[in-house]
């Protein structure tokens, strides 16, 4: 484990850039915005360049409070460090399994190769446990470390976004165009049905 700070809490930067739309797709961005709330939903964190021509050696992801539990898909080409959050208190999940504590941050590093500056893209895939609170938005922030610097996909609305306020779109352009680094985002949807055909315990 590395002695590196968690990543930080930055309020998204006012200064207009006059981004196209199709730019929002060259920041670290999950693969589908949109998830059911309440399920336990594959993610896929894509991170599309490097740090102004340097290649990526790391990727940091930052798991968002509102989510309890985290499963990591394996990789051989890089390796995987995690850090843990203790929760407020223990939850029971499926199988009577008892937590105490959840992955606060996922760190990938030291690839076989480092992920190339431009032209490629690389997936970062975890599976989490979604919060059941529909018309929520997460912000899963990130950090691409490079052979030389960094670009922290960090920065966040200044006040709380609500998926199902009229002009949420007109609030998450303005967040993704007027800075730079905007955080990676999933908006929570309501499910259209149940995620399992039968029945699993509630949480405890």
């Amino acid at each position: 484990m590395t002695n590196r700070p968690a990543l930080p809490i930055v309020a998204a930067a006012t200064v207009a850039l006059g981004l196209a739309a199709q730019s929002a797709t060259a920041h670290n961005a999950l693969s589908s915005m949109y998830a059911p709330a309440g399920y336990t939903q594959d993610l896929e964190m894509r991170v599309y360049h490097g740090c102004k021509g340097s290649p990526v050696k790391a990727v940091r992801v930052k798991i968002p409070e509102q989510v309890t539990r985290v499963n990591i898909e394996y990789s051989r080409d890089w390796e995987i460090e995690t850090r843990m959050r203790k929760l407020p208190k223990p939850i029971t999940m499926e199988g009577g399994v008892v937590i105490s504590e959840t992955i606060d941050e996922i760190i990938w590093k030291n690839p076989k190769s480092p992920l190339p500056a431009n032209g490629r893209y690389e997936a970062f895939r975890f599976r989490a446990s979604l919060p059941n609170t529909p018309g929520a938005i997460l912000y899963f922030r990130t950090i691409n470390v490079c052979e030389k610097g960094e670009e922290p996909y960090i920065d966040l609305p200044k006040v709380q976004f609500d998926a199902n306020s009229p002009d949420v779109r007109a609030q998450l352009t303005r967040l993704m165009t007027a800075t730079p680094f905007p955080s990676p985002f999933l908006i929570l949807e309501k499910p259209a049905r149940p995620q399992y055909p039968f029945d699993l315990p509630a949480p405890k």
